[in-house]
């Protein structure tokens, strides 16, 4: 029941290590403004997230059966007081692995936030662009609901 913790903890991290690369990615491509590119790291993005489900699935199998031989564990049971009831030999392996874990976890949880702040950006700038395109104005006051007042003028007369 320890190795599938351990195996659990290896495969979330793994997958968490290829969503990082996704990122990464995703990121030259958010800046580059590259659509066409991100529909397929968006596919890639999905399988990973898939994987980590699967493999999150396994860890909490394994922490479920391990509750069961452990009649000390609870809800709250922290790492630290699962790695204290594992075996000896299999600790180290155990504690390399959560630590791997956090760390994979973090550095993906960085990466998302930076691709999310590009991605309003890009937004932004698309916004924009549609704006002048479309003549809008924004009213140098707000309405009634406290939202700008944005007015479109017709660029093209289809009537014509």
């Amino acid at each position: 029941m320890w190795k599938n913790l351990i195996q659990a903890l290896n495969d979330l991290s793994d997958a968490y290590a290829a969503l990082l690369a996704i990122a990464g990615k995703k990121r030259a491509v958010l800046v580059a403004v590259d659509l066409k590119g991100l529909e397929p790291l968006v596919e890639e993005e999905k399988q990973q997230l898939e994987r980590i489900r699967v493999a999150e699935k396994s860890r909490q199998d394994a922490l479920l059966a391990l509750s069961k031989e452990i009649p000390s564990t609870h809800a709250a049971t922290t790492m630290a007081e699962v790695e204290a009831a594992c075996p000896e030999e299999l600790r180290l392996l155990l504690r390399k692995a959560h630590v791997r874990l956090n760390k994979a976890v973090n550095d993906a949880q960085e990466a998302s936030d930076a691709n999310e702040f590009l991605i309003r950006q890009a937004l932004g700038a698309v916004e924009y662009h549609l704006n002048r395109l479309s003549n809008s104005s924004i009213d140098p006051t707000y309405g009634q609901t406290g939202t700008e007042s944005v007015s479109r003028e017709k660029k093209f007369d289809f009537q014509a």
